[in-house]
């Protein structure tokens, strides 16, 4: 948490090099964490999780114009929240319990299909940008419910995108 903290301020410094060098630090941390035994794991209190670090990741990498390595921290965060979400809603139902969804950590599914979606915008892989961003926007509709604000939000980003990349791919045809 204090690695994470440390990056967050010199994120806003603009020391992103120091900001990335503490969010690896981070997940160095959390990669061992996850690797002790059960008896460890219960007399530790996880404070951060990989999804979110490598989000943070991704978010710095962007702004140094490293979108292909950007890119592969976005997806690793959507794999890892993925089987986050699986495995809570398998446990859950294991236990018999009523599956309740879990909104913070849904709303990180939306923002890693969000963050994989810029990345392909930058590295102008339109169509697959565009199936990302929608995917971003169906995920918050489906999980969100239609008057969350991130299903609000993922919408616009959605129509926002969709001009913009129809516009630079008829530039393109008319160049032609």
């Amino acid at each position: 948490m204090t690695y994470n903290n440390f990056a967050c301020i010199f994120r806003r410094t603009k020391k992103l090099r120091s900001a990335l060098s503490y969010l690896e630090k981070a997940l160095e941390i959390e990669y061992n964490y996850l690797h002790f035994s059960e008896e460890t794991v219960e007399e530790c209190l996880q404070v951060l999780n990989p999804t979110d670090i490598h989000l943070n990741i991704c978010a710095i990498l962007s702004q140094m114009g490293k979108h292909e390595l950007a890119l592969q921290h976005a997806m690793k965060a959507l794999i890892l929240i993925q089987d986050e979400l699986v495995t809570k809603i398998m446990d859950q139902e294991a236990e018999g319990e009523n599956i309740k969804k879990p909104e913070d950590r849904l709303t990180v599914l939306c923002i890693a299909y969000h963050n994989i979606a810029v990345e392909q915008e930058f590295l102008k892989q339109y169509q697959a940008s565009l199936n990302s961003y929608a995917k971003a926007a169906q995920s918050a509709h489906k999980y969100l419910g239609a008057d969350h604000p991130m299903t609000h939000n993922m919408n616009e980003v959605l129509n926002q995108a969709t001009k913009k990349i129809a516009q630079i791919i008829q530039k393109t045809m008319n160049r032609s």
